[in-house]
């Protein structure tokens, strides 16, 4: 089961010009912080034409319901807080709190976190991971339980919110066969990691369908950092016949790929186009501007509170494991001019 992305607050964000946190200030109307009117009003503006909807539940007094998401290891610049933030705010909509723990591969740690869960009268547990990936996981709860960003292959029954990686790069592959790029290059991550595979099948299968042979020579493994990825553009640029365009798989390894092209001085996209993944803050902010696969973990974040609730209230659901799709956002730098 595929579900499409919803108007987050980073798309106001984007749309505004403005961060994330002050759209969050602004539709919570935040006291706190003084912040200007023009800025309030670009916010509000972009979430108007977005269509975004901000819906404040009704909360009972007394004793507070609880959700309980477990997950191992997490800093806050790990772009997978956004999915924390988003159940968060989900939790509370349903009149919910959600405490999160994190046990940082600790053994001791997480039995100590799942006697709390089960002495803490909690109605469920989410069972997260920042890394896509096949686990086991280390607490278990005689509760209804939702996998998030992960999933188990001994218990395919369990309900797992992953993102659709593969569809992702199929359609941002597409978008610059449609701007008559022929000739694409890769710089994938990791090859072991799900997320590297799963955009690299989907790279090859955009290909495959508009009658392309997938050209091996035009793949590198970048490994997610700045450094292989400046490397890797360079191999792909020496080549006899070096590619009109270039995927890379994330934003942070664009980096590097912009940094090479302009030591060859050539231009983006007049020489050479790019398309990347994730559309964190970077990719609105570089020059000229990157075409990039957003990754839906807010709307992972929400849809696992959705799904926790369903098993709450006993209801059906339609397929144990939904994928969550991100949209691609096309700037400057793959747009033939």
């Amino acid at each position: 089961m595929s579900i499409k992305k919803r108007i987050t607050m980073r798309d106001i964000a984007s749309a505004a010009g403005v961060s994330q946190p002050t759209v969050s200030l602004v539709l919570n109307g935040s006291q706190s912080i003084k912040l200007a009117e023009a800025t309030k009003k670009k916010v509000l503006d972009a979430a108007q034409k977005l269509g975004y909807e901000h819906k404040r539940a009704s909360h009972s007094k007394g004793r507070p319901k609880k959700i309980a998401l477990v997950i191992n290891g997490l800093n806050h610049y790990d772009p997978f807080i956004e999915a924390v933030n988003a159940a968060r705010e989900a939790a509370w909509q349903q009149d919910r709190v959600l405490v999160t723990f994190d046990y940082s591969n600790d053994k001791l740690l997480a039995a100590q976190i799942q006697n709390e869960i089960e002495q803490g009268e909690y109605d469920g547990l989410i069972y997260a991971s920042s890394m896509t990936r096949a686990l086991s996981p280390n607490i278990s709860i005689d509760a209804p339980t939702v996998l998030l960003n992960c999933y188990c292959k001994d218990h395919a029954d369990l309900p797992s919110i992953l993102p659709a990686d593969k569809l992702g790069a199929y359609k941002v592959t597409e978008h610059l066969l449609a701007q008559g790029y022929h000739r694409i290059g890769m710089i994938c991550g990791e090859k072991w990691m799900d997320a590297s595979t799963d955009r690299l099948n989907g790279y090859r299968q955009a290909l495959i369908n508009n009658d392309i042979i997938p050209d091996e020579a035009l793949v590198k493994e970048g490994n997610w950092s700045l450094k292989e990825a400046h490397q890797q553009t360079l191999a792909l640029l020496d080549l006899p016949n070096p590619p009109e365009a270039i995927f890379i798989g994330s934003d942070y390894m664009a980096i590097g790929c912009y940094q090479a092209i302009a030591e060859r001085g050539l231009s983006i996209p007049g020489d050479i186009a790019l398309v990347s993944f994730d559309n964190q803050q970077v990719a609105s902010e570089f020059t000229p501007g990157l075409t990039s696969v957003e990754l839906p973990y807010s709307d992972m974040g929400r849809q696992s509170v959705e799904t926790l609730i369903e098993l709450v209230n006993k209801q059906p659901l339609m397929s144990p494991t939904i994928k969550v799709e991100g949209d691609v956002i096309v700037r400057e730098s793959s747009v033939r001019q």
